[in-house]
């Protein structure tokens, strides 16, 4: 079987941490700071892999770059240079890796959101319970 992807992976994981029912109702609401945290921390993580990212490309684009100058017949500029080192497999690649990456925030950033409003879903099962029971 397919090994899921790391997006895959969060997204299943915050239903689960996000599921409430009768049943769990105060367990979520014991949890909820616990799970904020989780999720804030997997958004800073996520954005410090994207600046690891944004470093190994420059360095990749750098040394294409000078290998290409190296290898070629004709003395290319710095500018041709450097768009060819843009459009090699190992940047092109990385380039991938990036904007997988920004997905990822992104999606992290609209859960930080949610787990926020998260209080108020509670407040509100919770007062419509005390109603049922009235």
């Amino acid at each position: 079987m397919a090994e899921l992807s790391l997006f895959d992976k969060y997204r299943l994981e915050i239903e689960e941490d996000t599921k409430i029912d009768d049943f769990n109702l105060k367990e979520k609401q014991m949890e909820l700071p616990t799970i904020k945290h989780k999720w804030v921390a997997r958004l800073i993580q996520q954005r410090k892999e994207k600046k690891k990212l944004v470093k190994a490309k420059k360095v990749a684009i750098s040394k294409v770059k000078d290998r290409l100058g190296e290898e070629s017949i004709v003395t290319l500029s710095n500018r041709a240079l450097l768009q060819q080192a843009e459009y090699s497999e190992i940047v092109q690649k990385i380039n991938g890796l990036i904007a997988d990456s920004e997905d990822i925030i992104l999606y992290l950033e609209k859960v930080e959101k949610l787990l926020s409003q998260t209080t108020f879903d509670i407040k509100n099962v919770i007062d419509i319970r005390k109603l049922e029971l009235t």
